[in-house]
């Protein structure tokens, strides 16, 4: 054999022993993105290390991983929402998602067939159903739902969705009142009567209710302190005919009584026989599943709402609504009338702050989104622009929530920022309303679309990244040794 021959003999069975040493290493060799390759570990008797094993590998196609990680996305393909601008969600860099729980709800709500109840608060850019009709709509068209949600017996504006009918007897305790009861609930108030007549209430459907289809309702669910006699109450149809509780979650302190029919209605009659003992917390037009959304506006509210009562009978109530995501809208009566004066945003970033963190220790298991201040204008000369208390007032919110651990919805970045409520009246049709401050009801339909699309493409991004780290999950234990 020729030397240079020897030399490359030699020069080979090295670089395949080097080889042999390197590749038979006993580890997990990757490849590509969702695939891996085990190459077992040997003695130096030339024997495997442990439990003898085939090298495998466990290759996914293209057309199974797109099958496992689809996602129905059906929810974002209205028409009118489309070409519709959407704000996206912030929140902190938290281990999980502060809007995990509720969107882990709606993955499963065709299998838990229960009822999903969304809490709206707000002050009265909320009022008479605005906003919140418009979330409800989209909402219950994707998820399943019918009804108009709790509806308030008293209402400083006329509502488009519903008219109310009642006996003057009723009385109103409200969280706002100078001294307010620490029996409140969700609802931050009740009504109560002061004559031992009966008290009735009518509720039907208005000719004017921007969509008629979220209208019928199958259950009315009726909450009230535990002490009332449920034999006390009849509900009926519009043929008069009566139905009885078919359910009832009784708590410590308060009781869900529920009154299904047999079809969906569009109106209904509420009796409370000895009414002196009733203390009523909300009627609520609902469905027996799917979603439904309370309309709860505090007129001059701030948001400082939930720490005026107690804790425990707040999360009773939660806990009996099934409630699962709350809605914090406030903040145009933060800001001033004149534009001269300048708020403490300290101030109002930690009362906020505390507020939330009474929330959070009361449910911690309910999601809440935080939706900022929306713009404010006021006239400069010839010219109306932002009062240059909205953005203090915002980025106060933003950082309450964040030190909460929620999730932050930027309703005044979402309308278009700086002297975006100018652009909004000045729009054909008007989208805001003529003090500058408030929206028109085609302007308040605007939000709710907006948000909707925004709370929509949250959770598709979400259940993407649930499915992507499920599939890695998945693949890591088909390729690990058994």
């Amino acid at each position: 054999m020729k030397p240079y021959k020897n030399f490359l003999f030699f020069s080979s069975v090295l670089l395949l022993l080097a080889g042999v040493v390197f590749f038979f290493g006993g580890e997990n060799y990757p490849i590509g993105e969702y695939a891996r390759v085990r190459i077992p570990r040997f003695d130096e008797m030339g024997r495997t290390a442990g439990t003898p094993e085939e090298p495998r590998v466990f290759v996914m196609t293209e057309e199974e991983k797109a099958a496992f990680l689809a996602v129905d996305s059906s929810m974002l393909t209205f028409p009118e929402l489309l070409d519709l601008p959407f704000y996206p969600f912030e929140y902190g860099d938290a281990a999980t998602h502060p809007l995990a729980a509720f969107f882990d709800y709606l993955s499963t709500m065709t299998d838990t067939c229960e009822l999903v109840r969304i809490l709206h608060y707000g002050d009265s850019q909320i009022e008479g159903d605005r906003i919140s009709s418009t979330i409800r709509h989209y909402m219950q068209q994707s998820f399943g739902g019918g009804g108009m949600g709790a509806v308030p017996l008293f209402s400083p504006v006329n509502v488009s969705s519903y008219v109310v009918e009642k006996s003057m007897s009723w009385r109103r305790q409200y969280v706002t009142d100078r001294e307010p009861s620490n029996a409140l609930g969700a609802t931050m108030g009740y009504l109560h009567t002061a004559t031992r007549d009966a008290a009735n209430v009518r509720l039907r459907v208005s000719p004017y209710i921007l969509y008629p289809d979220a209208a019928p309702f199958s259950t009315i669910n009726i909450l009230t302190l535990n002490t009332q006699n449920t034999e006390n109450i009849e509900v009926s149809d519009r043929a008069g005919t009566q139905f009885r509780i078919q359910n009832q979650r009784i708590g410590e302190y308060f009781s869900l009584m529920s009154f299904p029919f047999d079809t969906a209605q569009r109106r209904s009659e509420i009796i409370f026989r000895n009414s002196g003992n009733t203390h009523l917390h909300s009627i609520s037009l609902d469905s027996r599943y799917g979603i439904t959304v309370d309309n709860m506006p505090i007129r001059g509210a701030a948001g400082y709402i939930f720490s005026r009562q107690k804790a425990n009978l707040l999360q009773e109530s939660f806990l009996l609504l099934n409630a699962k995501l709350v809605l914090l809208q406030f903040g145009v009566n933060l800001v001033p009338n004149d534009a001269g004066r300048t708020v403490n945003a300290s101030s109002i970033e930690n009362a906020l702050a505390r507020e939330l963190s009474f929330l959070k220790a009361s449910m911690p298991d309910v999601s809440v989104v935080v939706i900022s201040v929306s713009d404010r204008a006021y006239k400069d000369g010839e010219r109306y622009r932002t009062n240059p208390n909205v953005p203090l007032v915002r980025n106060a919110q933003r950082n309450a929530a964040l030190r909460a651990g929620y999730a932050f919805w930027d309703l005044y970045e979402a309308m278009g920022g700086e002297n975006s409520m100018a652009g909004w009246v000045n729009q054909r049709p008007a989208l805001g309303g003529r003090d500058y401050t408030h929206f028109s009801a085609r302007g308040a339909q605007r939000v709710g679309e907006m948000f909707y699309k925004s709370l929509m493409i949250e959770y598709v991004t979400y259940l993407k990244q649930q499915k992507e780290y499920a599939l890695q999950q998945k693949l890591q234990a088909l390729n690990e040794p058994h």
